[in-house]
């Protein structure tokens, strides 16, 4: 949907919004994964980073829906159980722990179809380091749906779109 046919919210909650993301990215980057559930998480979330081919300009072939191949595709308990297993200690590709850090930037918030949800766009950088020499990036552009409730903002809906078609991390076990 074209930025032109969206309602800009207003600058005050703008700026609340931009506060969630800058809480939610230390929440992460501090490791306090279940917080970050309990916090930022909507119960009807639905997660979805897919899988993005990259196409001649002259291939019309739709984009990517969550019926295909996605590196995540999560509701709220598969994201619990990550976050749970991350607890145990026994993830052997977080052992030790990445040390991650979050840039968030360009982020546009419009009115969404409901009166309580907001479209929100913005662009993620993930700086991942890991032992000695496992350094790591990825671009991110991410496609929001937050949603006002009684507790505060919480995320109902997040697809990423990772830029590189090809990673060298050895691993995507993070959360962006």
């Amino acid at each position: 949907m074209s930025a032109a046919t969206l309602t800009p919210v207003s600058m005050e909650l703008h700026h609340d919004i931009s506060q969630f993301y800058y809480r939610e990215s230390r929440t992460l980057q501090e490791r306090r994964y279940s917080d970050w559930l309990e916090q930022f998480v909507a119960e009807d979330i639905h997660y979805w980073m897919p899988v993005y081919e990259l196409r001649l300009a002259r291939d019309k072939r739709p984009e990517p829906t969550p019926d295909d191949a996605a590196i995540f595709n999560d509701d709220y308990g598969e994201l619990k159980q990550r976050v749970d297993r991350l607890a145990t200690g026994q993830v052997w590709m977080e052992d030790p722990p990445s040390r991650i850090r979050y840039m968030l930037t360009n982020i546009e918030a419009y009115q969404g179809d409901k009166a309580d949800e907001f479209k929100v766009y913005s662009n993620l950088a993930v700086y991942r380091h890991r032992r000695q020499m496992e350094i790591t990036q990825h671009l991110i552009g991410r496609e929001d749906i937050l949603r006002q409730t009684s507790d505060g903002l919480r995320i109902a809906r997040r697809k990423l779109n990772i830029d590189a078609r090809v990673t060298q991390d050895k691993n995507l076990y993070f959360f962006a």
